[in-house]
């Protein structure tokens, strides 16, 4: 993945010499309203080497479904594929935060001490509040002590313990953290005493009527779109079910559930635009309140910022005129080759949801080129054409 400017631009320059292309190698299911601008659409998966996609487009009135399959390397895709979506997951563990806090049982301004269980290195998380952990002013930092921690796990505990996960005071800046986003699932599990699959569920997924899970063991692998790194591309390589996600969530372990709430929910498009429709509506869906009204004003305001990202709650508010002159609200998700996309327009709820196998990884900033460029062309040439 390229980290810096310069990485980008080598990464850049290889992708055509070294990445696999899906030229005339693409089959599309399209469901719903016509898409006038299909053949544009496959130029933007070529230009990008999508291995295997599925996209949504939603004006409010008429919808669209674009299923992508790739034949070389294989990566199927109907309507009944789900995806990996990596840190979209974020917008729906910030979702049933909000919802628990809704029912009193904690604060954003709670510290987390009070919410996890204990340990020896307790001491390391003090000053930090829920707060902190969704917009990522933790001052926690991703370590490879995490990754070891959960391949073979120990509890979060013992990421405390390594040097250099306490890199910053609590507030003062944003650094992208996904361990502070996955102690998220410790902490709902330790104060609702229910397993995070089991609450995601509930009060999330079966509201929404969405077709997701936290729990890969539970999915038919076959059902799942592999997701394989483009460059370097190495065949045999994708990843369907991760070696954390064949560890089925059956029970509450708020001291080991750390790696799931960062970016492990398996999900579909339409489940997605569900989830885009909650936070457009302001905690209503189906005219039903989910989330509070004051809790969805904090998820939405701008809470933390870089130079080149500005966030809310499990949420990037994207402001890029070349894109659309309203703020778009969603997450994108890079992991193993992925670069999915999940955007919701503000004043319109129009939608914009893009899932895939695998993409070129470059970026303009934070965001994906391939994300940059499907978002350009459905809300400034697709979604305008239908009317």
């Amino acid at each position: 993945m390229p980290t810096s400017p310069m990485k980008n631009l080598l990464y850049r320059a290889a992708l055509p010499f070294m990445a696999p292309t899906p030229h005339k190698q693409m089959t599309h299911i399209c469901t719903g309203t016509e898409l006038h601008h299909l053949p544009y659409y496959e130029h933007l998966l070529i230009r990008h080497h999508v291995l295997g996609a599925s996209l949504l487009l939603d004006d409010g009135t008429r919808q669209v479904q674009v299923h992508t399959s790739v034949r070389t390397p294989a990566h199927p895709c109907t309507a009944q594929t789900v995806f990996r979506v990596a840190s979209i997951t974020k917008m729906a563990s910030a979702l049933v935060t909000l919802m628990c806090i809704g029912d009193g049982l904690f604060t954003l301004d709670t510290p987390v001490t009070q919410l996890l269980p204990e340990g020896p290195h307790h001491n390391v998380l003090q000053g930090i509040t829920v707060r902190h952990l969704l917009c990522h002013t933790s001052g926690l930092r991703d370590i490879p002590a995490m990754d070891a921690a959960l391949r073979e796990g120990r509890p979060f505990d013992d990421v405390l313990s390594a040097e250099g996960v306490r890199a910053g005071r609590p507030g003062e800046q944003m650094a992208y953290c996904n361990f502070g986003f996955g102690l998220i699932g410790c902490l709902l599990e330790h104060t609702t005493g229910q397993c995070i699959h089991d609450l995601f569920y509930q009060r999330l997924f079966v509201p929404l009527g969405m077709r997701a899970t936290l729990d890969a063991a539970s999915l038919d692998e076959g059902s799942i779109m592999p997701i394989s790194r483009v460059l370097p591309y190495r065949a045999g390589q994708d990843v369907t079910v991760t070696a954390l996600g064949r560890t089925a969530l059956t029970a509450p372990n708020p001291e080991r559930h750390f790696g799931h709430t960062a970016g492990a929910m398996y999900t579909d498009c339409a489940s997605l635009a569900r989830l885009l429709m909650l936070i457009g509506n302001g905690g209503i869906i189906d005219g039903q309140r989910l989330v509070s009204e004051a809790m969805m004003h904090e998820m939405t305001m701008l809470q933390s910022s870089t130079r080149t990202r500005t966030y809310g709650l499990g949420l990037v508010l994207l402001e890029r005129s070349g894109i659309s002159e309203r703020r778009l609200l969603g997450h994108q998700g890079f992991a193993y080759g992925c670069v999915d996309g999940a955007f919701i327009e503000e004043g319109t709820g129009r939608m914009v949801v893009f899932l895939n196998g695998g993409a070129s990884e470059a970026r303009t900033g934070k965001l994906g080129l391939v994300n940059r460029d499907v978002l350009t062309w459905a809300l400034r040439k697709e979604m305008p054409s239908w009317t």
